[in-house]
């Protein structure tokens, strides 16, 4: 009975990893779509897809990582910043 328990409850965190990620790239797209219209409500909620996004995937984890690496150095600052926002969560929880 242990390994069928087990195997369920991968497949559950599997399912919500993906819809972490679909909520992720929702999210990001809405901020895409609210962009254009007056106010700077596009970039935060983009910031915030973009958050979730790094935290349930690892594609986006490598694709943030070499962004990092080739971020212009005037963006560097808050590139580094983002990397903050998204640890800071993961770090608390360590603790």
């Amino acid at each position: 009975m242990r390994p069928r328990a087990a195997i369920a409850s991968l497949s559950i965190a599997r399912v919500r990893q993906l819809v972490l990620i679909a909520m992720g790239w929702t999210i990001v797209v809405v901020g895409l779509l609210i962009a254009p219209l007056p106010g700077p409500f596009g970039l935060p909620v983009m910031i915030v897809g973009g958050i979730i996004l790094l935290r349930n995937s690892a594609d986006a984890r490598k694709l943030f990582a070499r962004a990092k690496r080739r971020a212009h150095p005037r963006l560097r600052p808050m590139v580094a910043r983002f990397d903050h926002w998204r640890m800071s969560r993961r770090v608390r929880r360590r603790r």
